[in-house]
């Protein structure tokens, strides 16, 4: 009996510390966010944009401060939204998620990639930037913070348009 209490005394506590202590995560079990999705030659248009306001609908009115990529023809171009709805929820009936439910409070800045005035669906489709104790400006990999000149240089084939 005495033999049993104790066996069960031992498992209690490593079954306590199993789950109180915290498991040592590999950096690489996270998914590699937005290195991989810049690079998606399937994305048509990814911006610097700021939000400047919410409309009703909670849809963004944006200021675009630089066009990374954009599709190639001359109509195309000037079609870089001022406002941006959200992202299409897919399927078979389709429900505009708007924008100002997935972005957080006082946020205002992000790397956007845009299909039309839809975000492009990524696992993440919006990336904050912000400058950083350097002055440069840096962008959220969702791994960490990166300078913005060196994930815009993973896009394959372009170059910095600036919007005025």
């Amino acid at each position: 009996m005495k033999r049993m209490s104790s066996i069960r005394l031992i498992a209690s506590l490593l079954l306590l510390l199993a789950v109180t202590l915290p498991l040592e995560a590999d950096e690489d079990e996270l998914p590699p966010g937005l290195e991989l999705a810049i690079r998606n030659p399937a994305i048509p248009t990814i911006v610097d944009a700021t939000i400047i306001k919410f409309t009703r609908e909670g849809h963004a009115e944006i200021k675009v401060n630089t066009v990374y990529k954009a599709p190639r023809t001359a109509a195309s171009k000037k079609a870089v939204p001022t406002q941006l709805r959200g992202y299409s929820s897919g399927g078979v009936h389709p429900r505009i998620v708007p924008i100002r439910i997935i972005t957080d409070r006082g946020k205002t800045c992000f790397l956007f990639f845009l299909d039309g005035d839809l975000l492009y669906s990524t696992t993440d489709n919006r990336f904050e930037i912000r400058q950083d104790e350097k002055k440069q400006l840096t962008v959220d990999t969702g791994r960490g913070w990166k300078p913005l000149k060196e994930m815009v240089g993973l896009i394959p084939g372009t170059t910095p348009k600036e919007k005025k």
